[in-house]
């Protein structure tokens, strides 16, 4: 990289009228807000916030460019050791991730230095009498639209804010032609934040090497990407699309629990409120609406309870040529895990633009369930794979005939053991996944709710 001289990274940030910079290696990388809303924050919030943005958006870099820390001309942080404790639970699966060891991530990160300006770290609280009007952090995926229906039912205002990752030319052009439609079609008011700083992700960009750093905090940064429009709409609520697998772990190497996606774990979305709840004097809530739902109960909440909405859905990152023109690119695990829950419930992937067969010989190594060799993230960790069994086998009670489910029925042990289970394993699988589990982080006063929609859209399971 780009490297400073003595071996520490600078990071200068500032903001002006619509606008937070952050300068790395003389080059302004910019986060943008529409004017009306962050024009009328206060000067402490504005300043708080770049503080906390600058931080969170590059304390991993000396990490991935080998060097001692980061010099900053912004302010200690108020939440530097939420910060703190977020990343170190990530290392570990990061380590995994990257085929390092988790020893030399963990002992590394605490060695580095964060030199800080010395004025007085910024403390505040922004109270409001809130609206019934919800954030929705949307990404387009079955959590968030479920997330914007299960909103409506409740009677909230939606609010979805998209931030536009850079690297991604393609996903972040579909995206915007869901948004558009979404509001066309139901009238739900939206914004898209552009974020250059989303580059320091961008191996190829920063001159680094690929790695899954930085990621543990990213949930907390797009809280505070979040904040401006919290306190200009008087949101009461923000929503992250946390589903139940988020709190799923293994055992690593060197004895490390994993979770391979702790940032959006019910534990630190619980952390998240706290934040949100200090920093707006208990004004505003976060939560996830979706956290008591498993995957494949999440789809079939969605695509059988909302089809008007499943339609918009897409979870694919969109990075082959191929989607240029489609918002999946039907050629990675993710594609595979969602086509796979779709079909296990009776729906059609056409329906939300899948262009190819995926059950077939082609798109074998794409599943965690058969073994597959080109999985990735959270699909190579192994920690779906029971649920990705379950779906592939109710997928073949809907097409017996199906030669790649024929295949797998074959390889997996899951459907001998449930012939062979006394207790007849596969209803008890069936009845375990399409079941609300009992979630910490949703506000306590929507609670009942939430479980009575979902119990009423789950009722018909199959099987």
């Amino acid at each position: 990289m780009p490297g400073a001289r003595d071996g520490y990274l600078d990071i200068e940030a500032s903001y002006d009228d619509d606008s937070v910079l952050l300068k790395l290696d003389g080059r302004d990388y910019r986060i943008e807000f529409p004017e009306e809303v962050w024009g009328p924050l206060r000067e402490e919030v504005k300043s708080s916030i770049v503080d906390h943005l600058a931080f969170l958006a590059t304390n991993y870099l000396p990490l991935v460019a080998e060097k001692k820390g980061v010099r900053y001309n912004t302010r200690l942080p108020m939440f530097d050791a939420f910060s703190f404790k977020s990343n170190t639970m990530d290392m570990s699966s990061s380590a995994v991730l990257d085929w390092r060891n988790p020893y030399d991530y963990v002992r590394d990160y605490l060695n580095l230095d964060f030199v800080f300006s010395p004025e007085r770290p910024i403390v505040w609280s922004e109270t409001f009498e809130p609206e019934d009007t919800a954030i929705i952090s949307f990404t387009s995926g079955k959590d968030s639209l479920l997330t914007l229906a299960v909103c409506l039912e409740l009677g909230l205002d939606p609010i979805l804010i998209n931030v536009v990752e850079p690297s991604n030319t393609y996903e972040g052009r579909h995206k915007a032609e869901i948004l558009e439609g979404i509001n066309e079609e139901f009238g739900i008011g939206y914004y898209t934040v552009p974020n250059e700083v989303g580059l320091f992700h961008d191996s190829t960009h920063m001159g680094l090497r690929l790695t899954s750093l930085g990621w543990g905090n990213q949930l907390m940064y797009y809280l505070f990407i979040y904040l401006p429009f919290i306190i200009h709409h008087r949101a009461k609520y923000v929503f992250y699309g946390n589903e139940q697998s988020c709190d799923f772990e293994v055992e690593g190497s060197e004895g490390f629990r994993n979770n391979f996606c702790y940032d959006q774990s019910s534990h630190w979305t619980v952390q998240q409120d706290i934040m949100l709840r200090t920093l707006t004097g208990g004004s505003a809530s976060l939560g996830s609406l979706v956290g008591p739902l498993n995957e494949i109960a999440v789809v079939k909440c969605l695509h059988e309870g909302y089809p008007e909405l499943a339609k918009y859905q897409m979870s694919c990152f969109c990075e082959d040529e191929v989607t240029r023109e489609h918002r999946w690119c039907c050629n990675c695990s993710k594609c595979a895990r969602n086509y796979a829950f779709i079909k296990a419930i009776g729906g059609d992937p056409e329906r939300v633009g899948f262009w190819r067969e995926m059950f077939s010989e082609e798109c074998e190594a794409l599943y965690s369930a058969m073994d597959g060799k080109e999985t990735y993230g959270f699909d190579r960790s192994g920690l779906g794979r029971e649920e990705q069994e379950l779906a592939l086998l109710m997928a073949s009670e809907e097409d017996p005939s199906n030669l790649f489910l024929q295949r797998f029925r074959e390889k997996t042990d899951l459907g001998i053991r449930c012939e062979n289970s006394e207790g007849d394993l596969l209803s008890y699988l069936k009845e375990y996944y399409f079941t609300p589990q009992e979630y910490p982080a949703i506000p306590g006063e929507l609670k009942e709710q939430v479980y009575e929609i979902y119990n009423r859209l789950l009722k018909s399971r199959k099987g």
